[in-house]
């Protein structure tokens, strides 16, 4: 009986010893296996926010690069004249009916000055004869009169004196002060026009006219 009893005790010591440990090797596995999960949740949540993150850069960089783009298009091809060129309208030279103008205009006068260039180029921003814009044509012809212009269309519109009654040899202020001309009288101009057409005579009505300016 005693033997019995002994061997029992020891059964159920050893039954809980296993216990124990089995317990002890489920928790064991229970927490490596959290250990492993969430890291790995924590890590995936990290391309998304890296995702994010670099998205934007490249956001940003993709709209520096179409501004850098668009701020460079000006200069491999300007889309618009500024102030003090011609709108690049095409006309139809009519020379006809100002030979008796030029050809009563003394060689040295405005007129006849300007007459002598019909037909010379066209250079944005030019000054030069055959290599001018429609101020470069204006300031250079008044300057063989000893009359110093300013530069642009809109600075020799503002320097010059309003007149209603314009007379050969006065300024024709054209599309908001973006062209200006010599006027011949009998309602014709020249001027300079653009690379394709140079420097024609044309008739006045061709482009709105804002003013007539004189420095006589």
């Amino acid at each position: 009986m005693t033997f019995f009893s002994s061997s029992s005790a020891r059964h159920r010591a050893s039954a809980s010893s296993r216990l124990v440990r089995g317990t002890v090797l489920t928790a064991a596995a229970g927490a490596a296996v959290l250990g492993s999960v969430a890291p790995a949740q924590a890590y995936a949540e990290l391309p998304a926010a890296s995702e994010s993150s670099s998205t934007a850069p490249a956001a940003a960089t993709a709209s520096l690069t179409t501004a850098s783009t668009a701020a460079s298009a000006p200069l491999d091809a300007p889309t618009a004249a500024p102030a003090g060129e011609p709108a690049g309208t095409d006309l139809a030279p009519q020379s006809e009916g100002v030979v008796e103008i030029a050809s009563t205009a003394s060689s040295g006068g405005i007129v006849g000055t300007a007459m002598q260039q019909e037909g010379s180029g066209y250079v944005y921003g030019g000054t030069e004869p055959g290599a001018w814009d429609c101020s470069g044509f204006t300031q250079w012809v008044y300057e063989q009169q000893g009359i110093d212009l300013p530069r642009t269309s809109q600075q020799q519109w503002a320097a010059g004196t309003p007149t209603s009654d314009p007379q050969p040899g006065d300024l024709v202020v054209q599309n908001g002060g973006a062209h200006i001309g010599i006027y011949l009288g009998g309602g014709k101009m020249i001027s300079a026009l653009n690379p394709s057409q140079g420097t024609v005579v044309h008739s006045v009505d061709a482009m709105p006219v804002d003013a007539y300016v004189s420095f006589r």
